[in-house]
């Protein structure tokens, strides 16, 4: 076995290097371990009729959710930077954007925080978790370059996330899987709710909003988003501001998830940026589409194997 093993490890490595979405085989002895009874909630979601603004969740309904939390240089208070979604008992998936010194970045500064409604208060559902270590997409070139292509991370808890009632898996969707415009997804995070376009004031308890898909075509009209928009973005939201708001600041790397037709919750897109005030006419929000990564997020999981 371990000759085996040998003659596959060029290979691999070539594979954890891979920035570019492309088809893979991976060999047995790698078998990766996503969780079998990922996308079910133990509290059933408040889904039904119209949601309103800013419209507060059923508690721990979507226990996917992640609070991301930094400490500032000095202080000892974490402060809630970003959201994100556990996927796997070892990885959680969140945004690029979210970690500004790229790879200076100090995964001992970074804690991760499940079966979270009330950011204000200590929860008895909750449970703290310190950052092993962060993976950003290596193609991210924010704020170097003015484009949010690539805009996914990965953040490795210092131990395996134990679920509970509060704290439970997300589906990852199938690879290039897209979902139908019209198709309605939800969001959800602790953003700031109140639409304005002065400083952030977070949510104290978890919001969650319904977002209907935008095809591409649309998103990337001049009146939209123009060419900022890729095919490895998914645009969601309403095209006037009578609607829900958009996804706001602070929900940034949060959840976009949709259900399948086995009622089982994907997260289809990461949070990824929007219209200053996050409120604007025609300038919906735009999430990273988690199916065009699925083969770095495989890799990106590969690579972290050889450095246990």
């Amino acid at each position: 076995m371990i000759l085996k093993d040998l003659f596959f490890l060029p290979f691999v490595l070539s594979v954890a290097q891979a920035t570019l979405p492309q088809h893979r085989i991976y060999p047995k002895f790698l078998h990766l371990d996503w969780p079998g009874d990922c996308g079910v909630s133990f509290f059933q979601q408040n889904t039904a009729g119209r949601i309103v603004s800013g419209n507060e969740v059923r508690p721990y309904s979507w226990p996917w959710q992640v609070s991301l939390q930094v400490r500032p240089r000095g202080g000892k208070k974490y402060v809630h930077v970003c959201g994100g979604t556990l996927i796997h008992k070892s990885w959680i998936l969140t945004a690029a954007h979210c970690f500004q010194k790229g790879k200076a970045e100090d995964a001992a500064n970074w804690r991760i925080v499940v079966g979270k409604h009330n950011l204000n208060r200590t929860e008895a559902t909750e449970k703290v978790y310190s950052v092993k270590r962060i993976y950003r997409h290596e193609r991210f070139s924010y704020p170097q370059l003015n484009d949010l292509d690539y805009d996914i991370a990965l953040v490795k808890p210092a131990e395996d996330i134990i679920t509970t009632h509060f704290i439970h898996y997300a589906c990852l969707p199938k690879k290039e899987m897209a979902m139908h415009p019209g198709h309605f997804c939800w969001v959800t995070g602790w953003g700031d709710t109140r639409g304005g376009q002065g400083n952030v004031t977070l949510s104290e308890v978890l919001n969650q909003a319904r977002l209907p898909i935008i095809d591409t075509k649309t998103c990337r009209h001049k009146k939209f988003w123009g060419d900022r928009i890729r095919e490895s973005m998914i645009c969601a939201g309403f095209r006037n501001v009578g609607g829900p708001p958009a996804a706001c600041q602070g929900d940034s790397g949060g959840p976009l998830v949709c259900q399948d037709g086995r009622g089982r919750w994907e997260v289809h897109g990461i949070v990824s940026f929007g219209p200053v005030g996050c409120t604007v006419e025609n300038k919906p929000s735009v999430f990273t589409k988690t199916s065009t990564y699925i083969p770095w997020i495989e890799a990106t999981r590969i690579r972290d194997l050889f450095l246990q």
